[in-house]
């Protein structure tokens, strides 16, 4: 369990990350997951990195060198986020939430307590924000800032009608987290408060998913399919020149982001996205 806590807690020099087994180079992917439905890293100390779709759900505790089948892993994993100390699974019309490290039981599935499928999450753990982009004879935003316990329908006023990726990203001071949407041929969508209202984002005219630094305000990355990132929040963009289905920012280190390659292999980058 060194891999990804390894490249957290050290400083990430070429020599640590080697030795971290962090080094920027091919990984491999569980059979089927070549295009998943999303990539995340936990917010736990020992972070685990969690990929999903409709082969189920995985996870890996040394930075995607092996992989591990929670309970219940091989049903179809639609969209996941972590929350308080826990980590909220869509399953399409039924929610399932694991203990940050999934290992035993996950809890028993249940109902969403709102109509339609949820096909994307993002939330904060320190506040116990949740957003779910539900689907059921068209697009609605849910809100919840008590865990899921309750929801609200939100005006997202300016959302596309097909969100393709959607991310929490850092407060600056006290202001609320940014939410990032990812609209395909529709561009990047952002709010600032809480999902009421969208707005483009200039310079990117694709956007296939979207990562964000839970972190560090203004650290964002985009797959359009190739791989861009900020550290302003959007005002300029960094091209890695790495083509990818999903990506994934560590929220201790911004700096560490993860990657699956349009060619099904799974990348490391270690300054924040710029090179894989």
């Amino acid at each position: 369990m060194r891999g990804l806590a390894c490249a957290v807690l050290l400083v990430l020099t070429a020599a640590v990350a080697a030795s971290c087994g962090l080094e920027p180079r091919p990984r491999t992917l569980p059979a089927g997951f070549a295009e998943p439905r999303f990539l995340l890293i936990s917010d736990e100390a020992q972070g685990a990195l969690l990929i999903g779709g409709d082969y189920g759900l995985q996870y890996s505790l040394n930075g995607g060198r092996t992989w591990l089948l929670p309970a219940g892993g091989r049903q179809p994993a639609v969209a996941a986020t972590a929350y308080a100390d826990r980590i909220l699974v869509s399953r399409g019309t039924t929610a399932q939430v694991y203990p940050y490290d999934l290992t035993g039981e996950g809890n028993p599935r249940v109902v969403w307590p709102f109509d339609g499928a949820v096909i994307h999450l993002a939330g904060s753990a320190r506040r116990q924000r949740i957003w779910a982009v539900t689907r059921e004879g068209g697009i609605r935003l849910r809100y919840s800032n008590d865990g899921g316990a309750y929801w609200w329908s939100m005006p997202a006023l300016g959302l596309c009608p097909q969100p393709r990726g959607l991310a929490v990203g850092a407060p600056k001071g006290r202001a609320n987290e940014r939410l990032w949407v990812a609209c395909g041929r529709r561009g990047l969508l952002v709010s600032d408060d809480l999902g009421v209202s969208f707005q483009r984002v200039p310079g990117i005219s694709n956007a296939r998913s979207v990562a964000a630094a839970r972190s560090t305000p203004g650290r964002v990355a985009v797959t359009t399919p190739q791989v861009l990132v900020t550290r302003d929040a959007g005002r300029t963009w960094s091209l890695s020149g790495l083509n990818a289905n999903a990506v994934a920012i560590d929220p201790r280190n911004p700096d560490l982001v993860f990657a699956v390659g349009a060619d099904g292999r799974l990348l490391a980058s270690l300054d924040g996205g710029k090179s894989f």
